[in-house]
């Protein structure tokens, strides 16, 4: 092998070496971009499927008061309907009582009696139990009483009646608000269920803008590292193929003795050419 030859071996191999290395250091860049970016939709998916665990155990923790509260507006509404039995009205109407009902309540006929025979003994013992004074007194006392008995009758009868009137009422506002109770218990569940699901829209989106970003320059850093090495190798290649150039002219050089321009073919002529001896 030529020795001159030698330096442009040395040269390619060296450039191979150069390119290689540059094509291996951009895989590895790229390799680990890629293991980045595979990693990231993991992290990613990880992150989304605990999003959705998360929210399903919130939706079975909300789902008994929603239950409630449907079911309270479902009743609500039935009751409420026309004919309905909390739009059923008071048909009750207040009855006074009669003078017999007011004579037949409890003591009135005792009372009565007492009072009698009281004027009665005291008629006697003033010696005018016959006479018309004492039937007078009676008769007087009676009405009186009569009247005293008929009044507190008829305040009973109406203590009553309103007592009556303001249960019904009471039983349908307590039912009504009981039921509209469970249907607002429900309502703040529905409103907190809406907001819980609002939340993990939002993670979901932003999970998933952000591992796209990440991704997309994973995706980019091993495409720039990969091209990198190929910029490299081919730097690599051209540098060797310009060293080649110049190992040629130097190779030149040293063919022609040093002299500094290579010599001519058929120079110097040779004796039996024309001009060509030393006497010539």
């Amino acid at each position: 092998m030529p020795i001159a030859a030698l330096p442009a071996i040395i040269g390619l191999a060296g450039a191979g070496i150069g390119a290689g290395a540059s094509l291996s250091a951009a895989g590895t860049q790229a390799g680990a971009a890629q293991s980045a970016q595979q990693l990231q939709a993991q992290e990613a998916q990880n992150a989304l499927d605990f999003q959705k665990q998360e929210f399903q155990t919130q939706q079975g923790n909300i789902a008994p008061f929603l239950q409630a509260g449907q079911g309270a507006v479902g009743q609500l509404s039935a009751l409420t309907q026309p004919g309905g039995a909390l739009m059923q009205p008071w048909t009750q109407q207040f009855q006074a009582p009669t003078a017999e009902q007011a004579a037949q309540t409890p003591g009135y006929q005792f009372q009565l009696q007492q009072g009698e025979q009281a004027l009665q003994n005291s008629a006697a013992a003033q010696g005018g139990l016959t006479s018309g004074a004492t039937g007078a007194a009676e008769q007087q006392y009676g009405q009186g009483l009569a009247s005293t008995n008929y009044q507190n009758a008829y305040q009973n009868a109406l203590t009553q009646y309103q007592t009556a009137y303001n249960t019904f009422q009471q039983n349908q506002a307590n039912q009504y608000n009981r039921l509209a109770g469970l249907a607002g218990t429900g309502q703040v569940a529905a409103g907190q269920l809406g907001q819980a699901g609002q939340a993990a829209a939002s993670n979901v989106g932003n999970i998933s803008l952000t591992t796209g970003a990440q991704q997309g320059q994973d995706i980019q850093n091993a495409g720039a590292a990969t091209a990198s090495g190929y910029v490299g190798a081919g730097n690599a290649i051209g540098g060797a193929l310009s060293n080649l150039g110049m190992l040629g002219q130097l190779s030149s050089l040293l063919n022609s003795g040093g002299s500094g321009t290579a010599t001519p073919a058929g120079y110097p002529p040779s004796p039996d050419q024309p001009g060509g001896g030393f006497g010539g």
